[in-house]
């Protein structure tokens, strides 16, 4: 922020307050029209994008309508350049290939489609999508001079780039946003692929051939991770034939659905492009919670398998894209899902067990550990809920009478074994968690590591499975494998000499994967250690890398950002310091309409309004404090003109941009109509002017009523991510009860 428009406002705004004490200081100051930066959408695609896929169309469509004012030319230009930059950030910072793909899809298989139906009926002549597609990419190609390091890229990401291209060329044909003869011309060469022999697909073509033959099922949802436009309609082909095998309930079906996308878990991450975690897994949550036996049931393995299949399914999804339990679109204290999300992986005393439970409890022993062997009978008894609900009792009991001798050590791990089937398997995810609490318990005295490593090299490396059970296996790791690993790695720190604990580990970093959006080590360390500031100088030098490089540059690679690293700040250092910070870059750069812009989307990227449970606490968000600050902005002019009046500004901008739903073309709700001044919209920058130089001239002749400032704000509505947990730390570990096995 300019200070000597700062100051000007100041001196004016004091006048005004001495000669008549009515006039709030924030009426006075003025405001130029909000630029939209090419850091800004930059910034917002980070966000969506970086943890899970969270683009969400209609909040978009808002989002861009009040941003660019009508201007949709512009608008689809800028978003085309944005997701390029995006994945362009992320191949040169040498993110996951799990990220990338992500990113890749989004702009070959989400973007063409978006702007396809929410946008090219409204772009006319002389503007066309072909035009800004054009416009877009000669920002996107590579700078002419290549440095040094890029020469000997071995990723060879500008390659990578050219790919996506022409995949989003082609996607773009597919769509019919441009037609196919010109690809060529735009990219300068002769295209290294073409159009898809099977054309483009429609979700009720689709539907109607899965439901005529189920085997297409797995066949379309292998192609899924394909680069050719096509993924949006098969994504919603499947959520819809998801929902539909719920409503009938046809569980076997369903059940060969899950497994197969169980098997391709980055098939989900493209899923998730197109839908919202409460859509997808609602139904699936209900079917599991309101789980009915077929009255002609005769064998209840299959009952087990496919109920275990579909619950497998539903933590795998919550778990890969870290979703807490409201947002599974679950109600009610009796849900058996929230159950055992939130309590499934603790053990019970038998103390606090039902007479049914115990009776369940006891026959799962025999079961396992004596000649009976599980049996219809015991299955009819006990609902699949119950038993997955049993299970970290039934382990703890168990291997409490092992290390008491009651249980010889090769009966425990021939017991075992039987989870290892394929209707079983699904148990061991809490089985899993409870042994890594287990595990964190351990010191150099316990006892009781010389059971539990046994126990876990059964169920961890069996000598054989069947491909069935080793794809279940596979899925369960997926989910487990790195609490574990860490677990484990703690025992090995105090038992550094036992030489069974390294295969396991081995066994586990086979399968483990960091959730998306979680920050190295290494990375978080750097930012942590920088000079004059730490956590908070490193987000001023990003800061200071995007404000040039969006107020100057028309091409070339983008400054290296991730949104991890705004939000770990956040979530680190607190809301308060992070504003301050923020405010004070806005107040002292020169560039300030640019700066401005990109700390508005900064502060709206971490700030939400995900429902919580009214028993649960959030942190302040940065729109949370911002709103407590700009309350207090008449008394700070008296001391700090300049940030009182930056205060304002991003105030305004905040709010415009979070609050009003526009339409495409309109000036009624565009940016500049959601400005908050007195709590009221003002309709346009105009009106904004002409009624600040009415209240001065007002100020200066006839005494005004004057109205107090209206504290109230437009409705918190949702943008673009989820919180950070800040819970997520090393689980809290189980307590092994003191009362003898069954």
């Amino acid at each position: 922020m300019d200070p000597q428009i700062a100051m000007q406002d100041w001196h004016q705004s004091l006048g005004i307050l001495d000669d008549v004490g009515l006039l709030s200081f924030q009426n006075n100051v003025l405001d130029n029209p909000p630029i939209p930066t090419r850091a800004g959408l930059y910034i917002c695609l980070n966000a969506m994008l970086h943890d899970r896929p969270s683009f969400d169309d209609n909040t978009v469509i808002d989002f861009l309508n009040v941003r660019y004012k009508g201007d949709v030319s512009s608008l689809a230009t800028d978003l085309i350049l944005a997701s390029f930059d995006v994945l362009a950030n992320a191949m040169y910072r040498n993110e996951s290939t799990r990220s990338i793909n992500i990113l890749r899809s989004f702009l070959v298989n989400k973007l063409p489609v978006f702007l396809q139906r929410s946008y090219a009926p409204l772009i006319f002549e002389p503007m066309t999508v072909e035009h800004c597609i054009r416009q877009a990419l000669v920002r996107v190609d590579p700078p002419p001079s290549t440095s040094f390091a890029q020469m000997f890229d071995p990723l060879e990401r500008n390659s990578l780039l050219s790919e996506a291209r022409q995949e989003f060329l082609f996607a773009c044909a597919l769509h019919q946003l441009i037609p196919e003869r010109i690809i060529e011309e735009i990219l300068g060469d002769v295209p290294m692929q073409s159009l898809p022999a099977s054309g483009r697909y429609s979700k009720e073509d689709l539907v109607s051939q899965c439901t005529t033959n189920s085997a297409k099922i797995d066949e379309y949802i292998g192609e899924l991770e394909n680069m050719e436009g096509n993924a949006g309609e098969i994504a919603s082909a499947l959520i819809e034939i998801l929902h539909a095998l719920c409503a009938n309930n046809d569980t076997m079906t369903l059940k060969a659905v899950c497994n197969a996308l169980c098997r391709r878990p980055t098939a989900l991450d493209v899923i998730m492009l197109f839908t919202s975690s409460n859509h997808l897994l609602q139904p699936l949550c209900s079917t599991l919670d309101k789980w009915q036996d077929h009255e002609d049931q005769g064998e209840y393995q299959p009952v087990y398998d496919e109920f275990g299949s579909i619950l497998l399914f539903v933590v795998l999804v919550q778990h890969r894209f870290g979703m807490q339990p409201d947002e599974l679109g679950v109600e009610g204290s009796d849900s058996f899902v929230l159950k055992y999300i939130k309590h499934g992986s603790v053990s019970r005393s038998i103390d606090d067990l039902s007479e049914h439970e115990n009776q369940l409890l006891g026959g799962w022993i025999k079961g396992l550990f004596e000649t009976e062997g599980i049996s219809d009978e015991l299955m009819s008894m006990c609902k699949p809920q119950e038993f997955h609900l049993l299970v970290t009792t039934l382990f703890e009991q168990s291997m409490k009478a092992c290390q008491a001798n009651v249980l010889a050590l090769e009966t425990l791990r021939g017991g075992f074994e039987y989870l290892l089937e394929p209707f079983l398997l699904p148990s061991l995810i809490a089985g899993f968690t409870w042994f890594t609490n287990c595990l964190w318990e351990t010191n150099d005295d316990s006892k009781h590591i010389d059971t539990v490593l046994p126990a876990l090299q059964t169920l961890l490396k069996p000598p054989s499975m069947s491909h069935d059970s080793s794809t279940i296996h596979n899925a369960v790791l997926s989910v487990v494998a790195k609490p574990l690993s860490d677990s484990l790695s703690h025992v090995q720190r105090q038992y550094a000499s036992r030489p069974d604990i390294t295969p396991l580990l081995q066994v586990l970093n086979e399968h483990s994967q960091e959730r998306q959006g979680t920050t190295a080590l290494n990375e978080l360390a750097s930012w942590s250690t920088t000079q004059n500031g730490g956590l908070l100088a490193a987000l001023r030098q990003t800061i200071r890398s995007l404000i040039p490089w969006s107020a100057t540059s028309t091409e070339g690679s983008p400054p290296s950002y991730t949104h991890r690293q705004l939000s770990d700040t956040l979530r680190i250092l607190g809301a308060q310091s992070v504003l301050r910070l923020l405010i004070d870059e806005a107040t002292e750069q020169a560039n300030s309409d640019v700066v401005l812009d990109i700390i508005t989307i900064m502060i709206l990227t971490t700030s939400h309004s995900t429902l919580q449970p009214t028993t649960s606490k959030r942190q302040l968000t940065l729109r949370d404090v911002l709103q407590t600050e700009s309350q207090s902005v008449d008394e700070l002019a008296r001391t700090d003109a300049p940030r009182a009046s930056t205060t304002v500004r991003l105030h305004r901008r905040v709010e415009a941009l979070a609050a009003p739903k526009a339409e495409v073309g309109g000036t009624e709700n565009g940016f500049m109509a959601g400005v908050v001044r007195n709590g009221e919209p003002a309709a346009d920058i105009d009106d904004v002017l002409g009624e600040a130089e009415k209240d001065m001239a007002t100020a200066q002749g006839t005494c005004i009523t004057g109205r107090l400032p209206n504290p109230s704000l437009p409705p918190h509505t949702a943008l673009f991510c989820r919180p950070d947990d800040p819970s997520a730390t090393k689980p809290a570990p189980a307590t092994f009860q003191s009362k003898a096995p069954r």
